[in-house]
């Protein structure tokens, strides 16, 4: 691919923006602007109005090749994530790098849905953690819950632990490699809460999905066998014995899936299930507790 900007002498942070944004656009890119601000604010460590305060600020040579190198991956349609290394889950910074699912911002819903619980959890899991954003953000949110946190890899662990260590919280969460719920000894381990965002993308739908998704990241936390529900199937199931008799489930679902989804817990389960809509009216969360229970 063709490199986006010559270097010469150096180039101000207003040039250097204008070009990014005339490749990006060039490349296809859906908002070429915002993009371009965000991987010189990466590079120069400020903030997006910064670049508009100082737009005469020279860049060095150095700065601008790396500049070049993250537009050419953006265009190549790598996620803008992986070349800042951040994101943003409910008002936290988290790192994210290749091999770990990227937190949506649907997902603070379950944070949200999570607050109106009374009483607060004591005790908190969070299974497929990928990043830890669900596990850190509910720490943060139940400064004295303990909370668990699973992830079959151990790439998203490691990057898990490094996020809730720099957000003071590594005391407060247990992180441990594992398959969904196996890693935790049923009847030792009871929950007033657990979350989670379960991989839910039917693989038949794989040729449809963005590059930024399909080609960069990984598929295990993506794909779901039986048409994306077999998470909640196993779940569902194993769940009541990991929860405190007035527990929650929390659930983020994949659009089209409520419908089933509320059938499959009225034949197969005992819990009751209610539904959180995201901002495109979509049933985005499910909430459920056994069938009787309060709340």
């Amino acid at each position: 691919m063709k490199m986006p900007i010559t270097m010469t002498k150096e180039k101000t942070v207003s040039e250097l923006l204008g070009q990014g944004t005339a490749f990006l656009e060039a490349h296809g890119i859906a908002l070429p602007r915002r993009e371009a601000e965000l991987l010189l604010c990466a590079l120069l460590s400020c903030r997006r109005i910064d670049l508009y305060v100082e737009p005469a600020r020279p860049i060095e040579t150095d700065q601008e090749g790396l500049f070049q190198s993250y537009l050419t991956r953006r265009a190549r349609r790598e996620p803008i994530q992986y070349i800042t290394g951040q994101v943003d889950f409910c008002g936290l910074s988290l790192s994210v790098r290749p091999g770990v699912f990227i937190p949506r911002p649907e997902t603070e819903l379950i944070v949200e849905r999570a607050r109106t619980i009374s009483p607060a959890p004591c005790r908190i899991l969070d299974l497929c953690t990928g990043s830890g954003a669900l596990a850190i953000a509910l720490a943060k949110e139940f400064p004295h819950a303990h909370v668990v946190a699973t992830d079959i890899d151990e790439t998203p662990l490691d990057v898990a632990r490094a996020n809730a260590e720099g957000h003071a919280c590594l005391s407060q969460i247990r992180f441990i490699q594992g398959d969904l719920l196996s890693p935790l000894r049923m009847g030792e381990n009871r929950f007033d809460l657990i979350v989670c965002n379960p991989p839910y993308i039917p693989e038949q739908d794989r040729a449809a999905l963005p590059a930024e998704v399909r080609d960069h990241e990984p598929s295990r936390a993506l794909f779901a066998p039986e048409e994306g529900t077999a998470f909640y199937r196993r779940i569902l199931r194993e769940a009541p014995s990991f929860l405190t008799q007035e527990g929650s489930l929390l659930f983020e679902l994949g659009a089209g899936q409520a419908a089933w989804f509320q059938a499959f817990a009225a034949q197969e389960t005992m819990f009751g299930v209610t539904f959180l809509q995201d901002l495109a009216g979509i049933d985005r969360i499910a909430f459920c507790r056994r069938r009787g229970a309060d709340g």
